[in-house]
Parts: structure tokens; C-alpha cells; sequence
């Protein structure tokens, strides 16, 4: 890939639209199914619960964590790409689970209100985030008292070894994104690191790995 590959594929990934869009989501999928796995185990949803994801693409990675809400739960999502809304939409409904809620609105603006959330799951979103301080504070303002929240991404060190993250990426450490979460009010911050190897992204080889992190309030 050259330059202007690299950076429409990085440009895709933050949020995909248009053809290409769809086939970078099946992409992401394939990619993206083991951290996102490891997410939920650590959200560790129960029926009846009130969650909400941050980013979930075209959605068919996250239809575990809906079956576990039942249906007496509330599965919430905020995607900014129309295009994923709609898919998400086809492959999120039908599921006899929990009901489903997606805004196309940012973390920002999202009109969810305050501490009514049992918990919040993000997964390969932190790079996109320009005030993590801000995202993390928002995300406390939803969560009940002892609400936890998973965030599932890259190690800095996986993440300087793919060509296409130098194209809008905010690289941080593990121990930025710790410090941000504790200085937002989150506590028991816990973190599990998994090594996936070298795996296929169209041409690239890229070194995986997943490294989770949860926060309590």
C-alpha cells in the first residue's frame, strides 16, 4: 500500500462509509472478533441491564452481548457511520433479547442520561478520541454508582507497528489511558493482555494484540 492507501484505510477504519466501507466492516469483523470477545467476557453483561457501545460497526459482533441483557435489558449504541447504523440495524433486530437503541450522534452529544447505565464497552475506539479526559468524564456522568466500563484496544506498541496508524491515530500508553481513567473518577482499574500474533489485513501483515481495560466507578 502507499501512502494514500494507507490513509483512506486508516480514514475507513475510524469510521466506514461508502462501498468500501462495508467491506472494511466484514474486515473488521474478522479482526476484531477475539478483542471483542474478551470485551464482553470482561463487561460481563447480566439480564436486565443497561449497556452501552461505543462504536459497534455493523453490530454482528455484538450479539452476545444483547442475548446476555434478555429481554428485560436495554442494549444502546453509538455508531457515527450511517452506513453501519443500517447495517447494524439488519443485524441487531430479530434477536428476541434485549431492545435495541442506535445514535448516529458522537459520544459527545449522545442523549444518554445520567448515571442510568450499568455499563459502557468500547472496543478499537480510544485511538479516535481526541480528549480522552472529556470521552472518560462523559462516560462516568452515565454510569450508576459502582457502573463499570470495558475498553478493548491495541497496545502503543502494536499500534506503532502498523503503517496505517500514523494517519489519525492517537497512540497512548497504557499508563496515559489508566491515568485519564482515574482522573475522571473511575477506580479498580484492571487491565488483561493477550498476544494474537501476525495476522492479514487486505496485503498488510499486522501484529495483533488485545489488551483489555476495565474501570469501576
Amino acid at each position: 500500500m502507499d501512502n494514500y492507501d494507507l490513509q483512506t484505510l486508516a480514514s475507513q477504519l475510524a469510521c466506514p462509509y461508502g462501498e468500501d466501507g462495508t467491506a472494511i466492516a466484514e474486515k473488521m469483523n474478522e479482526t476484531n472478533a477475539f478483542i471483542t470477545e474478551r470485551s464482553i467476557e470482561a463487561l460481563a453483561p447480566t439480564a436486565g441491564e443497561r449497556i452501552v457501545e461505543i462504536g459497534p460497526g455493523n453490530g454482528l459482533l455484538s450479539r452476545p452481548l444483547i442475548r446476555a441483557l434478555e429481554k428485560n435489558g436495554e442494549y444502546i449504541a453509538l455508531e457515527p457511520s450511517v452506513e453501519m447504523v443500517e447495517q447494524a440495524w439488519n443485524n441487531l433486530s430479530g434477536l428476541g433479547a434485549a431492545p435495541v437503541t442506535i445514535f448516529t450522534d458522537d459520544s459527545f452529544s449522545a442523549p444518554v442520561i445520567t448515571h442510568s447505565v450499568d455499563g459502557v464497552m468500547a472496543v478499537n475506539v480510544l485511538y479516535f478520541i481526541d480528549d480522552l479526559d472529556a470521552l472518560f468524564r462523559k462516560i462516568a456522568s452515565w454510569l450508576k454508582p459502582g457502573g463499570r466500563a470495558v475498553f478493548g484496544v491495541r497496545s502503543d506498541h502494536c499500534l506503532k507497528a502498523i503503517p496505517y496508524t500514523r494517519y489519525g491515530f492517537h497512540i497512548r500508553s497504557l499508563e496515559d489511558i489508566k491515568d485519564s481513567l482515574l482522573a475522571s473518577g473511575f477506580h479498580l482499574v484492571e487491565t488483561s493482555y493477550y498476544d494474537e500474533g501476525i495476522q492479514l489485513f487486505d496485503d498488510l501483515e499486522i501484529p495483533l494484540d488485545a489488551l483489555i481495560i476495565q474501570a469501576i466507578m
